[in-house]
């Protein structure tokens, strides 16, 4: 019985409500009940609430909200709801009334009450349904009603596209789902399937449109499958064959039956090519010989994308940079449909110039070349202007190398124009050269002397200051000015200067030798590894450049190189001088160098006076790997310690207070390269 209880409170609960409704619309205001996506608008002489929101359940699980929009009055408003919140909007709501208090800032009150509407459950009768006849018969129905809701209107929507229709007919076989929903939104759905009392046939079909406007050749394929062969075919145009080839364009129906008596019935559409026109824009060229016709076709039908080829080899739609004459062209579109048209250029005017003679220049800033040019066609008189500035004349001499172009026009506006080029031959230059072969072994320089010629025409003739002619080299022994002159095969001439030097002393006998030393001062006068020993050269003035090797692989080019040996031996060290002439000089010396040994010497005493000598007390160390000290005191406590050989060392104070003058103890320890560890302990005097 509680369970039958319930279920009858959730139907009768929203008549309750209803009756709710209808005493509230008495009091002043209008109240409609809205949908999911809702509002409602009540009037009043000041202010004015506008509220939308989700005031209607469609399920327990679901909540309401309430947003509150409001005008007039003066603002800001206040608001007050019945369970004393002051916030304007409201969410997360139960069903039920919600009463609200808005004030403006003069005071003036307004009232709302707002229902939300409980969940209640859209229920729906047993779907009704009739299945197909055929599996490719389009013969089912289905019908679907409700059994408890909140009343009209419903919304009805089948998969299939049907909408507000409680009954669907003409179904093929397939699941199908209908869906209705109540003012609120609320929807239920139900899917179901529509059987077929015998296999139906399935019917598929290509349909191939005509290639060209006017032709003959469309044709429409099927493949049928299903139902129970064979079958037969019946056409609106009387064919009852399978398929249709060779029609023109139109729509052809077809009914196709099985054995059983099962049928299917399409419509088939075949489309016909639109033919291809052209209209055509031409522009006449301004002169003739101007490049500058177009011819222009924009097509009418046929199928894109299309193809132009014109008979001057142009592909695009525009025919551009045309002369006078005769053009054709073939338009070709997506499905192979051409059309051919031909079309005959003309111009405006037949002006023409034409160049009766030019001549570039006869040597390189010459000045002197001329053009001589006609004018053909003209229709009147014509005007002349070169870019130059110069008008009327169509005769131009003593021109400097350069591009002039002409622009001359007629009566009728024709305008042409022309750019001619007056060449310059490459300029004639030459440049005296000179060197010294010179023989180290002998001690003899004989000087070379040669011309270097650029542009020009071949051949040259050529003239030495000296008498020598048509020889491009000579030798000389003396020091002076070399002249030289060139003219090449166009009478283009060139004089160069140059002075050449011939050296009067002896080339070999300069002085050459060397010292080596530590950079760093001392006291051992061996050569160490990893020292730097640096290399002094005694070289007389006429050498000019030195080589160096150390004897281990490496070299230098410096004058006075410093160089590390990285192994210990017995090097040979040569250097090696070269002078103006390329001629060289050696000297060598042996240099040995020596594996270094550790050492800690330790003072006995120091003098923390600040006087910048013996100031703090630490041992003198090389090639220590690790290093550590402490001090003590005559009683054994350690004042100063240290693990690192990078510090000043002990500075005689002991936490900031500087120590009386005394004896005290240290303790040393260190390890060599070889990892053997030392300890070294013994007194220090401080002396104060």
């Amino acid at each position: 019985m509680k369970k039958a209880f319930l279920t009858l409170g959730y139907i009768i609960l929203p008549l309750i409500l209803s009756v709710a409704v209808v005493s509230l619309a008495s009091a002043q205001f209008a109240f409609e009940l809205p949908g999911r996506a809702t509002e409602r608008l009540s009037s009043f002489d000041e202010i004015q609430v506008v509220v939308t929101g989700k005031l209607a359940l469609c399920s327990h699980t679901e909540k309401g909200y309430v947003f509150l929009d409001v005008k007039g009055g003066l603002p800001p408003y206040t608001f007050k709801w019945n369970n004393h919140q002051t916030i304007q909007n409201r969410v997360d709501l139960l069903a039920g009334t919600y009463t609200v208090q808005i004030t403006d800032a003069l005071g003036t009150k307004h009232v709302e009450h707002i229902i939300i509407q409980p969940p209640f459950g859209l229920i729906l009768n047993p779907l009704q349904k009739t299945d197909a006849s055929c599996g490719s018969g389009a013969d089912g129905s289905a019908k679907i009603s409700v059994k408890f809701g909140r009343g009209e209107p419903y919304k009805v929507t089948w998969s299939h596209g049907l909408k507000d229709s409680w009954e669907a007919k003409n179904l093929k076989p397939g699941i199908y789902t209908v869906t209705v929903a109540d003012k609120f939104n609320c929807d239920v759905s139900v899917s179901f399937e529509i059987k077929s009392a015998a296999e139906g046939m399935t019917v598929t079909n290509a349909i191939q449109d005509l290639s060209c406007s006017g032709q003959k050749d469309g044709k429409i394929s099927l493949n049928v499958t299903g139902g129970v062969a064979p079958y037969t075919y019946l056409w609106s145009n009387g064919a009852s064959s399978k398929d249709l080839t060779g029609i023109a364009s139109g729509t052809y129906e077809v009914l196709v039956k099985d054995q059983k008596g099962c049928s299917f019935n399409a419509s088939y559409k075949v489309d016909e090519s639109v033919a291809l026109t052209l209209e055509t824009k031409i522009t006449e060229g301004s002169c003739a010989g101007n490049a500058n016709g177009q011819i222009e076709v924009n097509v009418k039908g046929g199928k894109a994308p299309y193809t132009f080829i014109w008979s001057d080899g142009q592909t695009g739609p525009i025919a551009k940079n045309l002369i006078s004459g005769s053009y054709g062209v073939k338009v070709t579109d997506g499905s192979g449909c051409f059309v051919q048209k031909d079309f005959t250029l003309g111009t405006h005017s037949s002006l023409e110039v034409e160049v009766l003679e030019s001549k570039g220049l006869s040597c390189s800033g010459a000045a002197d070349g001329f053009i001589h040019l006609v004018v053909k066609g003209a229709k009147g008189q014509v005007t002349v202007k070169w870019s130059d500035g110069i008008v009327s004349s169509l005769s131009r001499k003593d021109l400097e190398a350069g591009t002039y172009t002409i622009q001359i026009k007629d009566e009728t506006g024709c305008e042409v124009t022309k750019s001619i080029s007056i060449s310059e031959p490459s300029p004639l230059a030459a440049r005296i050269e000179s060197t010294l072969d010179v023989d180290c072994a002998k001690g003899s320089v004989t000087g070379v002397a040669w011309v270097s010629i650029q542009g020009g025409k071949e051949p040259y003739k050529i003239t030495w200051s000296s008498g020598e002619k048509d020889a491009r080299e000579i030798n000389f022994f003396r020091s002076g000015n070399f002249k030289v002159t060139v003219t090449d095969a166009s009478g283009c001439a060139v004089e160069t200067e140059a002075r050449v030097d011939f050296p009067n002393q002896n080339t070999q006998g300069g002085r050459l030798d060397f010292n080596y030393r530590k950079l760093e001062i001392s006291n051992e006068p061996e050569v160490q590894v990893d020292e730097e020993i640096i290399f002094e050269s005694v070289i007389s003035e006429e050498f000019i450049a030195w080589e160096w090797k150390f004897g281990d692989g490496n070299e230098s080019s410096d004058k006075d190189p410093i160089h590390i040996f990285s192994k210990p031996g017995i090097f040979e060290v040569i250097l090696t001088a070269y002078d103006i002439y390329g001629c060289s000089s050696m000297e060598k010396n042996t240099v040995t160098v020596n594996n270094p040994v550790d050492m800690v010497v330790i003072p006995n005493a120091f003098t923390p006076n600040g006087d910048g000598l013996n100031d703090s007390f630490f041992p003198k160390i090389r090639l220590v790997s690790s290093f550590s000290m402490e001090i003590f005191n005559t009683w054994g406590e350690r004042i100063y310690s240290v693990a690192t050989a990078e510090t000043k060392g002990w500075d005689g104070t002991y936490r900031g207070q500087a120590l009386p003058g005394g004896n005290y103890l240290y303790k040393i320890t260190y390890s060599s390269r070889d990892e053997q560890f030392f300890d070294r302990t013994g007194g220090i005097t401080l002396i104060r």
